[in-house]
């Protein structure tokens, strides 16, 4: 009976164990599902930091456009810059080696849902191409592309149709003709390839048959060049919405009045409700869900929250009852016989344990007070709690070290945990 009952009771702690565990993986699995949500709809849009970065649009004798070095520096993949007038969509335009690079990666090479928006690799990176397509994320509180839904609204079409592709070897007006709603597999929408001649008629009878909402089709591209902005559907897993526009270059003489809706840093600086749409602090900064859990056990091991009183306590207990052997021990000095004697012994190896547990404790204390003021430090400089949230990063290692450092201080030093040393367990 009584083996069983062993087997029970560490039966028992297995599963509170393991009950715990579980707990503990489910908390900080919310916590960081939680913060990618919340970090994820608060820098989907265009960062103001970001869009000091805009490049300027290019004057006609310029053959390259100077303004797009800062840019290409956060990241060379950068080959223009997109917005349509009155939306969201105002980003910079990467290019990828293939179409799944910057699906999940943002300008700064930092994983995120949100992606980028970003060239088909299919297309030269100058948009010398025909047909040029870009993709983004729908996003439902509108950033990214998640504008381009509105777009099947007949009103918003139609008042939405202007913007402007900055490229490093030009600028472009945007004209936005039709708004189709098609699948990830259509061919006529998503393959493509130069010959022109033999693809446009496909493509413009594809859009005559599918359009939502549409103005005239170009009846030919050799004047001007098509763009393409694809987006997902929520409630389709295949379903794409695609905004088809005719782009040709910029010219300040019929696109002027345009030119003066271009979103610029310095136009924002000086409107605070803009700023919803033009952005906020880069999303440059990030901090490891692990290593403010090291900080949390760095602070438990000082101040043990289930068992504060039992870690402490016993210090007081220990102080007491070495300060009432040494008085037993004054009064009994006097005292003649073998037994006083041997009891003398006793109790003065019982002060000696009680002193050297104090002493180690104290210093325990110290050293852990020490430990925590440094995991603190290291934790405050080296992570920016307003970024993203990671499971870990370079400085994981060094707070995990912390946090050992700090269990090892409080097993060697303070390893009675509430047990008496041994001769005090009938002291009252």
């Amino acid at each position: 009976m009584k083996l069983l009952n062993q087997f029970a009771k560490a039966a028992n702690t297995v599963l509170m164990i393991f009950v715990a565990l579980a707990a503990a993986v489910m908390l900080v699995s919310g916590i960081y599902v939680l913060n990618d949500i919340f970090y994820t709809n608060r820098t989907a849009f265009i960062s103001y930091d970001l869009l000091q970065y805009r490049p300027k649009v290019q004057e006609k004798d310029e053959t390259e456009n100077s303004s797009f070095a800062d840019l290409k520096k956060i990241n060379p993949d950068t080959v223009g810059w997109i917005e349509m007038f009155g939306t969201n969509i105002n980003y910079p335009v990467v290019h990828g080696s293939d179409n799944l690079e910057y699906l999940n990666k943002d300008i700064f090479g930092y994983s995120t849902s949100t992606g980028s928006i970003y060239l088909a690799a299919e297309n030269n990176s100058d948009f010398s191409d025909w047909y040029n397509m870009i993709y983004g994320h729908h996003m439902d509180n509108g950033a990214m592309f998640g504008d381009i839904e509105k777009y099947l609204d007949p009103e918003f079409f139609s008042s939405h149709n202007d913007g402007i592709m900055q490229t490093l070897h030009g600028d472009y007006s945007i004209h936005v003709f039709a708004c189709v709603r098609t699948n990830a597999y259509e061919d006529a929408v998503y393959q493509i390839q130069d010959d022109a001649e033999a693809q446009y008629p496909v493509l413009k009878k594809y859009i005559e048959e599918n359009a939502v909402n549409r103005t005239d089709i170009p009846d030919n591209v050799s004047d001007s060049f098509l763009l393409g902005m694809s987006t997902c559907v929520n409630a389709v897993t295949d379903g794409r919405i695609v905004l088809f526009a005719r782009i040709a270059p910029w010219d300040n003489a019929t696109d002027g009045i345009a030119s003066e809706r271009i979103t610029s840093a310095d136009k924002t600086s000086s409107d605070p409700e803009h700023l919803l749409a033009a952005g906020h602090k880069a999303r440059g900064g990030r901090w490891a869900l692990l290593n403010l859990m090291c900080l949390i056990c760095t602070f438990l091991t000082l101040l043990p929250l289930w068992s504060l009183r039992r870690k402490f306590g016993q210090f007081t207990y220990s102080r007491k009852t070495y300060h009432k052997l040494e008085e037993q021990m004054n009064e009994e000095q006097e005292a003649d016989g073998e037994n006083e004697e041997k009891k003398e012994d006793d109790q003065e190896k019982v002060i000696k344990d009680l002193r050297h547990f104090l002493r180690k404790g104290n210093t325990g204390i110290l050293l852990e007070i020490v430990i925590l003021i440094i995991s603190v430090i290291v934790f405050f400089i080296t992570e920016d709690l307003t970024g993203l949230m990671i499971i870990r990063d370079r400085w994981t290692g060094i707070m995990i070290l912390i946090a050992a450092a700090a269990l090892t201080v409080d097993f060697i030093c303070l390893r009675y945990r509430g047990i008496l040393p041994e001769g005090t367990e009938n002291i009252e």
